[in-house]
């Protein structure tokens, strides 16, 4: 495996008014050539601009309708208690913030604030009652639903519209539980995430399909587009989801990735007008403009930047290994560095009083960018058994260690 390194070159980053010269950035001088680490298609991109988890008995899903984004009508008629409930426990800014668009207003956090993945509460079991904050109405879910998940309110979209969450469209087997999450946690946002129609294929980013709506190892298609080009893949999938977890937390100090020749990128840095600079085989940071509130509209430029320079070697580099298997936890990923490597994204987890796990699991695979969707083994169930340390088989990827197994903590910059 070829190790990128980087030297750092100690320089002030000018305004806009001053020479953007190499001599006159902050920047970092890469000693091999960075687009090797990157795939084929995301240069072109630049250039341009083990046992199987055995299935357990599966239980079908009450059919539920989540608010139509462009309805409260609808959603009113509609709603269900536990729609989102799980997924964010936000509430509006006050009228200060009341004349801005709903994919630019910023969400305020809950009183326990985000917290890692692994913040569950001993893992210990909780009723599967779907984790609903109680009765609450149909405008205040759709408010919710597009704090938490902020592209849910962007114009023209260009995903699938939602239809349920997983929480909803996957209850567990009979005798488990899913495991107790804490609020606000990255695993408590996966299990409210919204699903499209069951109908919905795996597309890619032209939008041709990968997989049928009708394929046996698709469980269900994530109702969030597959992003700019062909960058959305594997695990820039799982940066993208993170990403937009603590954007819509508020935690924009805590957003930070590292690119595939070792360069932080944090989304302060972009906050505060600077912007990636490829030069042939560089990458640096160089100020563009002046510092401002960060728009959804910014954040989403910031993670097509970063997703242009992030590979599962880059990830890998970011991430914390979680060297006890029995902390696995929603928001957790198995990470593939060898070969063409992949990345399999940990959506919930469930357990039997008996300790037994199981757990949903979700993927976007490589070239080209596609929709990231929950996988199944066969059409059975979506639950995969967890049995450590037997490797973890599953379609289209090589079987996956546990050694393999890492989470992103939220980063606070420098």
């Amino acid at each position: 495996m070829t190790v990128l390194t980087a030297t750092y070159t100690p320089r002030v980053i000018t305004s806009p008014a001053h020479s953007t010269n190499t001599n006159d950035i902050n920047r970092f001088q890469i000693e091999e050539n960075a687009m090797a680490a990157i795939s084929p298609r995301k240069s072109a991109f630049l250039r341009q601009a083990c046992t199987i988890a055995e299935p357990v008995q599966f239980k079908a899903a009450s059919p539920y309708c989540l608010p139509g984004r462009r309805s409260l009508a609808l959603a009113a008629l509609l709603f269900s208690p536990a729609l989102f409930g799980a997924g964010c426990k936000h509430t509006a800014r006050g009228t200060g913030d009341a004349r801005k668009s709903p994919d630019t207003a910023n969400a305020t956090p809950s009183a326990a604030g985000p917290t890692s993945s692994a913040a569950v509460a001993a893992s210990a079991p909780s009723a599967d009652a779907g984790g609903a904050p109680g009765p609450t109405s149909a405008l205040a879910s759709a408010a919710c639903a597009a704090h938490c998940y902020r592209w849910l309110s962007v114009e023209n979209p260009k995903f699938p519209a939602p239809v349920d969450t997983l929480q909803e469209r996957f209850p567990t087997p009979p005798g488990y539980q899913r495991v107790a999450v804490a609020p606000g946690s990255f695993a408590e946002w996966l299990r409210g995430l919204p699903l499209a129609d069951k109908n919905t294929p795996v597309v890619n980013n032209s939008g041709a399909t990968v997989f049928s709506a009708e394929d046996d190892y698709v469980a269900a298609v994530a109702a969030i587009d597959v992003g700019a080009g062909d960058l959305q893949q594997s695990a820039d999938a799982i940066v993208r989801l993170n990403a937009e977890w603590l954007f819509a937390y508020d935690r924009q100090d805590a957003i930070s990735y590292r690119s595939a020749s070792k360069l932080d990128m944090p989304f302060s840095r972009w906050a505060h007008g600077q912007r990636l600079i490829a030069s042939g085989s560089n990458v640096f940071w160089v100020v563009k403009g002046k510092p401002k509130q960060p728009t959804y509209e910014d954040f989403r430029q910031y993670i097509d930047a970063v997703m242009l320079w992030t590979n599962n070697i880059s990830l890998a580099t970011r991430a914390t290994r979680v060297s006890d298997p029995k902390q696995l936890s929603a928001g957790d990923f198995f990470l593939q560095t060898r070969g063409k490597g992949h990345a399999l994204l940990v959506l919930d987890v469930a357990q039997k009083p008996t300790g037994e796990r199981v757990a949903l699991l979700g993927q976007a695979l490589q070239s080209p960018a596609q929709s990231f969707h929950v996988i199944r083994l066969g059409r059975a169930t979506a639950w995969f058994s967890m049995r450590p340390p037997n490797p973890v088989l599953t379609p289209h990827s090589d079987a996956f260690s546990w050694d393999e197994l890492s989470r992103l903590e939220p980063k606070s910059t420098e």
